[in-house]
């Protein structure tokens, strides 16, 4: 499971509703260097909707929770994209719908 809290919670129950309007919850697949040293972070969204210039929490993959080791706040989004086979199309904001998961 990629989510480790309480499957109760705010966040789970958004996962597990696909809710766009819930907490953002976005999962990293890849992270790919750019020329201008930063990052282009390929990821999907499980609940929430993830906008350019968000500030975002992100908890990198050797973070502990209850610990500040790999763990970066208040993160800005700087751009958005969707990306369609060879085609890389700007957009301000993506969040997941229900009938892209086979809901």
């Amino acid at each position: 499971s990629l989510y480790k809290g309480p499957k109760d919670d705010e966040a789970a129950t958004a996962i597990r509703n696909c809710d766009p309007d819930g907490p953002l919850m976005l999962y990293v697949s890849k992270m790919v260097p750019t020329v201008d040293r930063r990052f282009c972070a390929f990821g999907r969204v499980f609940a929430g909707t993830v906008r350019t210039s968000q500030k975002v929490r992100i908890m990198g993959a050797n973070h502990v929770l209850g610990k500040k080791d790999d763990l970066y706040i208040n993160k800005s989004i700087q751009s958005t994209v969707m990306m369609m086979g060879r085609y890389v199309e700007p957009v301000s904001y993506t969040h997941l719908r229900a009938h892209e998961t086979g809901r």
